[in-house]
């Protein structure tokens, strides 16, 4: 386990072909810039399960840390209850040749 800083984190996902959420849920993130303030929203992920809509976002401020274990990082999504609570996004990117 390692942590990294939320740029570090925001630049792999930047570079991400996709992610999974949880380990169960395929899906492609919607990042906007970082601006160095605590309320902005760098992250956004939308999916649909059954009919049913979710979303999850993400603010500079919840993350400026981010652990790291194997190719998965976790984030506190901003609407989260609990501060122990976090959502395991792996990186999917393209294989290299």
């Amino acid at each position: 386990m390692k942590t990294i800083t939320i740029k570090e984190a925001y630049q792999i996902l930047e570079d991400a072909s996709a992610i999974i959420l949880d380990g169960s849920v395929l899906v492609y993130p919607s990042l906007s810039n970082l601006e160095d303030d605590d309320t902005n929203e760098f992250l956004y992920i939308q999916w649909d399960d059954e009919g049913e809509g979710y979303n999850l976002k993400f603010n500079e401020g919840d993350n400026q840390e981010v652990t790291i274990i194997g190719s998965s990082m976790f984030l506190y999504d901003t609407d989260s209850d609990a501060e122990e609570d976090h959502t395991q996004i792996t990186i999917l990117t393209t294989k290299e040749l």
